[in-house]
């Protein structure tokens, strides 16, 4: 009997998400509860980086992209359940790996990095700073 029950509340939450997933742009409401997150990256460092991030129309993760100094992306998603998105930067030799483009601990709708020689900057809206990152995954 609890495994009937069990499959019938996976039911009930799976129509009730697909729902939420097809009138996710029509309600003010729902806009409210899903916001639409903008990442923006810019290369402040003295020379290309090679970055793996952002998303494409389709939500598939682009390739390997070469930023210019002063060249910058931007892309949006609509936050859905923690959404985690993350970035592969490789800035030199020695400065390189993955952080955190957004996560809901970060609290912004409108999130910013700066990349520098020495690293990835995020812009803390609360105290209205520059705050670097530490890089993981490292090789």
């Amino acid at each position: 009997m609890l495994a009937g029950n069990h499959k019938f509340i996976g039911f009930t939450f799976l129509i009730t998400f697909q729902l939420l997933s097809f009138s996710i742009r029509s309600s003010a409401f729902l806009d409210s509860i899903f916001p639409t997150v903008t990442v923006t990256l810019i290369n402040e460092a003295s020379h290309s980086v090679y970055l793996k991030c952002g998303f494409d129309e389709s939500g598939e993760y682009k390739g390997l992209q070469k930023m210019e100094p002063g060249d910058s992306i931007t892309w949006s998603f609509v936050e859905l359940i923690f959404p985690l998105r993350w970035c592969y930067i490789h800035i030199d030799e020695e400065t390189y790996g993955a952080f955190w483009a957004f996560t809901v601990f970060l609290q912004c709708h409108d999130c910013q990095w700066i990349i520098r020689d020495d690293g990835a900057y995020h812009f803390n809206h609360y105290y209205e700073v520059w705050k670097k990152t530490r890089l993981f995954f490292q090789y």
